[in-house]
């Protein structure tokens, strides 16, 4: 009876101690199986799995899932000495968990090292980059952070750290809060300069297009006037051929009805008209038939 206590004991121990062999991975996990802090297994496989007990062996888990880290804004120079302000982020998981663990060992940490990380990498970038270029209308996003940025931190970071990086980006980029206004009233004098040299320049067009088109006015009226007077030579050369034509076949008659167009065109617009009734055309009027 005495020996009892002692096999219940031993059991509960092995039993206690074959439970603590035994762990699982979730789906959504990564683990490391480290003997008094070394690491020894890489699990990357989700389900159950045996170790020693515990001191012996313990496992360490991290979520494998992609995080996204808000870095804190940095202050960096361009090329040309002049202050930026930009606020990156980065995408990223967890891919070597046992380079992870060794360098930095928690998520904290490691965000830490990936901003340092990709501050160092953009502030490279930019020092080579002249400030107007980047504050261009013209400028693109690939100007503030080209694809090799991303190439160099995502090594870096694989490299030293043990993540994968997934995506750089900037949140945004601006000036620092003592040199805004100057900035804006040097943009807004370079806006006003070139809004004046594209007036200037549609201008000089506007007057080019307009004296094309007086010149080409002028030769058309010209071209015109040309025209009509030939008709207007013709008509009379074909007006007297037919006058000539009329009076030599009966010239009474000619002179009649020429008096009698005369009379029409005097009386044409009213009024009153004192004349001889002996001078012509009235004496065509007068005369009895």
């Amino acid at each position: 009876m005495s020996r009892s206590p002692l096999v219940l004991g031993g059991f509960v121990l092995a039993l206690g101690g074959a439970m603590s062999s035994l762990y699982t991975v979730d789906a959504r996990e990564i683990a490391v199986v480290t003997s008094f802090g070394a690491p020894v297994k890489i699990v990357l496989e989700p389900g159950l799995s045996f170790k020693a007990p515990w001191p012996v062996h313990k496992v360490v888990r991290y979520d494998q899932r992609a995080r996204v880290l808000a870095a804190e804004p940095t202050e960096l120079l361009t090329a040309d000495k002049k202050n930026l302000v930009v606020e990156p982020y980065a995408v990223w998981r967890i891919a070597d968990p046992q380079r992870f663990l060794e360098a930095v060992g928690s998520v904290e940490a490691a965000e830490l090292r990936i901003s340092d990380i990709c501050n160092s990498r953009i502030a490279s970038s930019l020092g080579q980059v002249q400030f107007s270029d980047l504050l261009s209308v013209e400028a693109t996003g690939a100007q503030f952070l080209p694809e090799s940025v991303k190439g160099d931190v995502a090594r870096s970071a694989e490299e030293l750290l043990g993540v994968k990086i997934i995506d750089v980006r900037l949140r945004s980029v601006g000036l620092p809060i003592q040199n805004e206004q100057s900035i804006y009233e040097r943009m807004r004098a370079e806006r006003s300069r070139t809004a004046n040299q594209y007036r200037s320049e549609g201008e000089e067009k506007a007057m080019g297009i307009r004296a094309k088109a007086d010149r080409q006015a002028a030769e058309i009226l010209a071209d015109a006037e040309e025209k009509a007077a030939v008709i207007e030579a013709k008509a009379d050369e074909d007006a007297g051929l037919m006058y000539a034509k009329t009076y030599s076949v009966d010239p009474d008659l000619y002179e009649y009805v020429r008096a009698l167009e005369a009379s029409e065109r005097v009386f044409d617009h009213g009024g009153i008209v004192v004349l001889d009734s002996e001078a012509s055309p009235f004496d065509t009027l007068l005369e009895n038939p």
